[in-house]
């Protein structure tokens, strides 16, 4: 029986879904990732669970690395893009792509962990339940080639240029957060005890709960800010990120259970629903926090560096200033910073706010969009979309199921 062939643009939780659903049939697959892993953004995210599971969706993005097909019809192209797009001989696309393959071969790469040790400067860092890879921190200084037993490393590999034959097309190429550095308003950069919700993500990852250089008994009071980024057109975008609410209401709660001395203000606009649990979810958590519902106006410094939010008070007319030691801004999704340009290769349309439209009359013959790039998505939800969307490619290549 021959094969059809599959490329999937993004290797992120819902490239990884629909690769390990199209792996089962006679479908000859490329995963095409730019970044050095596969995972996506939310490959270093942290659990958000305290006493209890509280359905973050991160272990669901652990079980699809851990579980990425690899080898015989899968093949993975780490650090690569597709640089164009066009109609290949058989009535399918060809897509040349080009990258630079990482330091470390994930073929050749066990796992052992002998060159995290050897390596000076930190630059070896992991994804869980998959391999190692070399970080920006790397310094060419070369020891970890030296202690690898399997050869899988080397300071030099030749870059990759090819060209692609493809039946389909995934597009699944994640989201951007936004970046509260190009407005002054928060503060962002100019202390470390402001932080971004992307910030704390990683520090929870790495099983750390403060910045480097805050001390548990020095953080007393704490904010959350919702909606950094998002409904405001002159910011951001007006659009609501919708799950803005449930990923930093799970992470004030777990952060309030390593820190239980801490006063953790959560201001938001309105609260968002998410899932079944919902309910019995937040009548939980916001017995934890304090629920200010208000859209802070700015952040300030003091003296000592600490931010002062600046506030609408509600019920009370005008604003309040509040000192706080650790202040953490909740970022609005947007489209990922290669949108226009994936739009362009593929024909794609984009709708109001830059985000693939997905209706059988926006998208090409044999092309497809799946996740986050199609409009903000919690991890469950990119897996419930990505089942939908192999079924979808399945029905398009004439694959039995």
């Amino acid at each position: 029986m021959s094969s059809s062939k599959v490329t999937i643009i993004g290797a992120g939780v819902s490239g990884l879904a629909i690769a390990q659903t199209l792996s089962a049939f006679p479908v000859d697959l490329t995963l095409i990732e730019q970044n050095p892993y596969p995972g996506g953004r939310a490959a270093f995210y942290g659990c958000k669970a305290t006493d209890s599971c509280v359905h973050c969706g991160v272990c669901l993005l652990r079980e699809a690395v851990a579980q990425m097909p690899d080898g015989g019809r899968v093949r993975h192209l780490y650090s690569s893009a597709p640089v164009s797009a066009g109609h290949g001989t058989n009535g399918g696309y060809a897509i040349e792509v080009s990258g630079r393959p990482n330091r470390i071969d994930p073929e050749l790469c066990t796992a052992c962990g002998a060159c995290l040790e050897a390596c000076p400067e930190g630059a070896i860092e992991m994804v869980p339940g998959w391999r190692y890879f070399v970080g920006e921190k790397c310094t060419d200084c070369g020891k970890c080639v030296d202690v690898c037993p399997t050869s899988a490393i080397a300071m030099k590999r030749q870059p990759l240029h090819e060209t692609i034959d493809s039946d389909a097309v995934v597009v699944s190429t994640g989201f951007t957060p936004f970046d509260p550095a190009i407005d002054r308003k928060w503060g962002y950069g100019d202390s470390p005890r402001v932080i971004t919700s992307s910030d704390l993500e990683r520090l929870l990852f790495e099983e750390r709960y403060l910045p480097e250089g805050i001390k548990a008994d020095e953080a007393k009071k704490v904010a959350f800010i919702q909606c950094v980024g998002s409904r405001n057109v002159l910011e951001g975008t007006d659009q609501c990120s919708r799950i803005c609410c449930a990923y930093n209401l799970r992470m004030a709660g777990r952060l309030k259970d390593e820190l239980p001395e801490a006063d953790i203000d959560f201001y938001y606009m309105d609260i968002q629903h998410f899932g079944k649990g919902f309910p019995s979810f937040f009548e939980g958590v916001k017995e934890k926090l304090n629920l200010v519902r208000s859209l802070p106006i700015s952040i300030e410094h003091d003296e000592g560096n600490r931010p002062i939010l600046r506030f609408e008070s509600i019920p009370e007319p005008g604003c309040a200033d509040t000192p706080y030691d650790l202040v953490v801004l909740s970022q609005g999704l947007q489209p990922a910073a290669n949108a226009i340009r994936i739009a362009d290769q593929w024909g794609l349309d984009l709708d109001s706010n830059g985000f693939f439209r997905t209706t059988e009359a926006d998208m090409p013959p044999g092309v497809f969009a799946s996740g986050t790039c199609t409009g903000p998505m919690r991890i469950d939800e990119c897996v419930e979309n990505a089942a939908s969307v192999s079924e979808g490619v399945l029905k398009y290549l004439g694959v039995s199921t």
